[in-house]
């Protein structure tokens, strides 16, 4: 068996950044989901996307600290490079705003896979060693996920009268969605790397350049 490369008519530059596909799926069943600042989801969706919309304030926040975190989470990932992000998946019991979203999926896609580290401290447990990508960005989303911001947000507001009345520009504040045992943050995310987005072929592949730390 032997392969033969089309190298007269599609020649894949090596000198040219390579791009990365990685795949982020988070179980959120697991998290809290109390009526407080560690309560609330992870989901980029916000009170208008349901068919039913929150039926109170306190249950409104929750749907705010969801957004704010996956907020979070993209900037945690988008330090060293911009990634794309595509195939957005939300699983909820119901379609309704009361309802605790129970698992996340997404993609990423990166222009330049070497802008993402190969390592890095593994910050939220001691037992699984950060030395490729993959584990990298599950690393970086494990941090947002066990942080506490606070932010002015637009929020819909169901005790409102009239459509105008019903959002509100609150202050929200998102902490972690685990208060103990925060090593089950990391254990609930898994990101993993679709290595058939990059060449296969020796003479197609580039040198390894990926940043070797993480200085954040």
């Amino acid at each position: 068996m032997a392969t033969v490369e089309p190298k007269s008519l599609y020649n894949v530059n090596i000198n040219e950044p390579q791009t990365a596909f990685f795949t982020v799926s988070i179980d959120t069943s697991g998290f809290l989901d109390t009526e407080t600042v560690n309560g609330g989801r992870v989901s980029p969706c916000i009170a208008n996307d349901f068919a039913t919309k929150p039926t109170t304030l306190a249950q409104s926040l929750l749907v705010s600290r969801g957004s704010l975190r996956f907020k979070m989470m993209m900037e945690a990932i988008s330090i060293r490079a911009n990634p794309k992000l595509v195939n957005i998946v939300t699983t909820y019991a119901a379609d309704e705003g009361d309802s605790p979203i129970t698992q996340l999926d997404f993609g990423l896609v990166f222009d330049d896979k070497n802008f993402v580290p190969n390592t890095a401290d593994n910050t939220l447990s001691d037992s699984t060693a950060v030395n490729t990508r993959a584990l990298y960005l599950r690393d970086r989303i494990g941090d947002a996920l066990n942080t506490t911001r606070t932010e002015n947000m637009s929020i819909f507001d169901p005790t409102g009268s009239g459509n105008p009345q019903q959002l509100r520009n609150l202050e929200v504040t998102a902490g972690p969605v685990l208060t103990t045992s925060v090593g089950e943050i990391q254990e609930a995310i898994t990101v993993t790397e679709v290595t058939t987005i990059t060449p296969n072929t020796t003479n197609q592949l580039p040198t390894d350049n990926a940043l070797s730390y993480a200085a954040e």
